[in-house]
């Protein structure tokens, strides 16, 4: 009799690990290798957004923000104009780029910015040889009445914005035609200043490498700034709000941009960074004058450009 118990108790423990062990199995966490990764027995996105999968763009649906690369990112939010200086990882660019699609957060789109200057670059059949090219022809190509045109046809909402943007006082205009002068002086002085044309001032800039190529290429009037960065590096990220008030009381003085080192490698090797963040300071033709290592605060960083302004 006992030992039949002993045997029904055995019997009953063994089964009982077999299902303690079924359950655990069962309980392992899944591997998430994309927040966009579906269901596969329902084919219903576990984690993308309303937002992500109804973007749309003249009637072409737009990627899926999650399932973009980082690149694609910072390139969409380039071509709407808005800034992301202030993102340092891929969740707060995800972030960014839902609130320009979705238009809670507004920029002025590049391709705007730029027509009509393309426009009338396409009609200059003049072309130039020397180092200046490139800040030659800005001032070649500015159409100031296609821009003033061009500018009218905005609501005043969107002329404010992009006030607020360049950092054009606007708070004192009456009228909607004070914000277009305004802009289109604005925008008439930065053809000048940059010779990619991308560059604005009292702003920091973020670039890629073919405009660093341009910026460095020769033939502009004010020196370079340019930080190289990582978005993973502490001090790079201190520094922002320093370079944002440098560039801002350098104006049109000093040309301020950054590069992230590791979007684009084959610069940080051309230029034999070895620290982040790593400031160069390059004159009109290009040529390097002088570099530092570290952060530096908003003093440090107006010194280190006046120096050569």
């Amino acid at each position: 009799m006992r030992s039949g118990m002993y045997r029904l108790s055995i019997l009953t423990l063994a089964r009982s690990a077999l299902l303690v062990e079924s359950f655990s199995i069962r309980s392992q966490p899944c591997s998430i290798r994309s927040r966009s990764s579906h269901n596969r027995y329902s084919g219903i996105s576990t984690f993308s957004t309303a937002e992500d999968n109804a973007a749309t763009d003249g009637g072409v649906e737009l990627p899926e923000i999650s399932s973009m690369r980082i690149r694609a990112i910072k390139d969409e939010l380039n071509e709407m104009g808005i800034s992301f200086t202030d993102c340092f990882d891929k969740d707060s660019l995800v972030d960014r780029l839902k609130d320009g699609r979705s238009g809670a957060v507004t920029g002025t789109p590049k391709s705007v910015e730029d027509d009509a200057s393309k426009s009338a670059a396409a009609a200059s059949t003049s072309t130039s040889e020397s180092t200046s090219k490139h800040s030659q022809s800005s001032k070649s190509t500015f159409d100031r009445e296609a821009v003033i045109s061009e500018l009218r046809q905005k609501k005043v909402r969107e002329l404010r914005t992009m006030c607020a943007q360049n950092n054009i006082k606007w708070a004192t205009f009456i009228e909607k035609e004070e914000l277009v002068r305004a802009l289109v002086d604005y925008k008439e002085k930065a053809s000048d200043f940059s010779s990619s044309g991308a560059l604005t001032p009292g702003k920091v800039t973020m670039i890629n490498d073919d405009i660093l190529g341009k910026e460095v290429s020769g033939g502009a009037a004010t020196p370079l700034l340019l930080d190289v960065y990582a978005t993973w590096c502490g001090p790079c990220k201190m520094m922002v709000p320093q370079l944002d008030e440098a560039a801002a009381e350098l104006g049109d003085k000093v040309r301020v941009a950054k590069i992230d080192s590791d979007e684009y490698p084959e610069w940080a090797g051309r230029l034999q960074v070895k620290g982040l963040p790593t400031l160069i300071v390059f004159d009109g033709n290009g040529k390097e004058v002088e570099r530092v290592e570290g952060a530096l605060m908003k003093d440090q960083l107006v010194q280190l450009a006046q120096k050569h302004a």
